[in-house]
């Protein structure tokens, strides 16, 4: 059963910051009764990876207690029924079959891609091959978020460990 909606609606009133408690709980009570991957809703809401991932996970080990109100905006916008209704929206498949294969270029694996995206390899295949011409939107964010993901992962430097001699 996935849990309850957050009750009220947070104040937008003052300042440039929130509270980030109701919009984390919004975020997983989002993704509970869905089932979706926070990335596809934080996607779908306008967020930046970056930002969703924060909320959270928190920072250094601690919970993000201020949010910036544009993003909470953007979060409290988002509701139930909307992400429902992107399974049933379809789009071009182009876009999604463009990131997949810069997937692939940088390494991926096709089994791990359909794991990704929740596919059978003969719907990789139809994508990637043009004989599939739409796509959910739901898989649209799906393609979308693993390309950031690995662009997030490339910009990153790497963690250097110097080891005493």
């Amino acid at each position: 059963m996935p849990a309850a909606a957050p009750s009220s609606l947070p104040s937008f009133d003052q300042g440039r910051w929130v509270d980030a408690a109701p919009f984390r709980a919004h975020l997983r009570y989002l993704c509970s009764s869905t089932g979706l991957p926070w990335q596809v809703v934080a996607l779908h809401a306008g967020l930046t990876l970056r930002h969703a991932d924060v909320l959270l996970h928190g920072r250094r080990g601690r919970p993000l207690r201020r949010l910036p109100r544009p993003a909470a905006q953007l979060l409290w916008q988002v509701d139930v029924a909307g992400l429902r209704a992107l399974q049933r929206t379809t789009q071009p498949s182009e876009p999604t079959s463009s990131r997949l294969s810069a997937a692939l270029a940088r390494g991926m694996t096709p089994r791990h891609l359909c794991r990704v995206m929740r596919w059978s390899p003969a719907r990789l295949t139809a994508v990637l091959g043009g004989e599939a011409r739409r796509v959910s939107a739901v898989d649209a964010l799906r393609a979308r978020a693993l390309t950031e993901a690995l662009d997030r992962i490339s910009e990153d430097p790497p963690v250097v460990v110097a080891c005493a001699a």
